[in-house]
C-alpha cells in the first residue's frame, strides 16, 4: 500500500476502533500491536512521507497503538466490541423471528454484521461518554455550589471580623464620652429638658 493510500486509510477510521487504525485483528496481542505500529509509522512518519496530511494520520496512528499497548484499555475495548456483537446478535435473531429479517441476511459472519456491530459499539461508546460528561457536568455544579457557600461564610466571616475591629478600634472613644458623661453627673440632656419643662 503506497503512502497516500494508507494515510487515508487511517483517517478514515475512526478513534473508537484503534484496531482499524493499526490494522490489526481484534483478538491482537501487545506482539501485534508493536509490529504493526513498527511498520506503518515508518511509513507515515512525517519526516519522511511527503503529505500534507501525514502528521495528522502519524498521531492518530500514535494514539491507537497507545491504547492498545495498555492491557486495560485494550480488554476493555474488546469487551464492549464483543457485547456490542452480542446485543447485535440478539436484536437479528428477534428481527427473523418476528419477521422483520430473512434469515439469510442475519448471517453474522458477513462484513454487513461487522459493519453493524461496529456501529452499535460505537453508538454504546458514545453514550457512556455523554453520560460521563453529564456527570462530570453535575459535579462542577455541585463544586461551584459548595465553593459559592464557601465564599459566602469566608465573607460573613470577613465582615464579623471587621466590626469586631471597628467595635475594639473605639473602644477609647467610647471609653472617653462615658468618663465625660460621669464627669457632668451622669445626666442626660433629655433629664434636664424635662426638669426645665417641669418648672
Amino acid at each position: 500500500m503506497d503512502v497516500a493510500t494508507e494515510i487515508e486509510r487511517i483517517l478514515g477510521h475512526s478513534v473508537l476502533d484503534p484496531f482499524g487504525i493499526l490494522g490489526v485483528a481484534r483478538n491482537c496481542t501487545t506482539d501485534d500491536v508493536k509490529a504493526a505500529y513498527r511498520s506503518k509509522s515508518r511509513q507515515i512518519h512525517p519526516d519522511k512521507a511527503r503529505h500534507d496530511q501525514a502528521r495528522p494520520a502519524f498521531e492518530k496512528l500514535k494514539a491507537a497503538e497507545a491504547e492498545l499497548m495498555d492491557d486495560a484499555k485494550r480488554v476493555s475495548i474488546q469487551n464492549m466490541m464483543a457485547e456490542a456483537r452480542r446485543e447485535l446478535s440478539a436484536d437479528w435473531k428477534a428481527e427473523v423471528t418476528s419477521g422483520a429479517r430473512r434469515l439469510e441476511d442475519a448471517d453474522e459472519s458477513t462484513s454487513a454484521f461487522d459493519d453493524a456491530a461496529f456501529a452499535k459499539y460505537k453508538a454504546i461508546m458514545i453514550d457512556i461518554e455523554w453520560r460521563r460528561r453529564q456527570k462530570l457536568k453535575e459535579a462542577m455544579a455541585a463544586q461551584g455550589t459548595a465553593a459559592k457557600k464557601e465564599e459566602e461564610a469566608t465573607n460573613e466571616k470577613r465582615q464579623k471580623r471587621q466590626a469586631d475591629k471597628a467595635w475594639e478600634d473605639n473602644r477609647d472613644v467610647r471609653v472617653s464620652d462615658w468618663r465625660k458623661f460621669q464627669a457632668k453627673g451622669g445626666k442626660s440632656k433629655k433629664s434636664k429638658t424635662k426638669k426645665t419643662k417641669q418648672g
